[in-house]
């Protein structure tokens, strides 16, 4: 399930100051961060999004090759 993950806030989080700390997971490959900050966190998250965007382009074009390579 890409781009799908758990959060759970911790009790120092405080939204009004935009200040966030928790556990976050990627459930697709069960990667997990204990974050005391949103930076912290949208920093994860972008890892995380750049590592399954460049996993999905690596099996796009598996899959280009191969059928190119069938109809030769």
């Amino acid at each position: 399930m890409r781009g799908a993950f758990v959060l759970r806030l911790g009790a120092e989080t405080e939204p009004s100051e935009n200040r966030f700390e928790g556990w976050v997971e990627e459930v697709d490959s069960g990667k997990e961060l204990r974050f005391h900050s949103t930076g912290e966190l949208i920093q994860f998250l972008g890892e995380r999004f750049r590592a399954a965007f460049q996993s999905r382009h690596r099996e796009l074009d598996q899959t280009t090759g191969s059928g190119e390579e069938e109809k030769s």
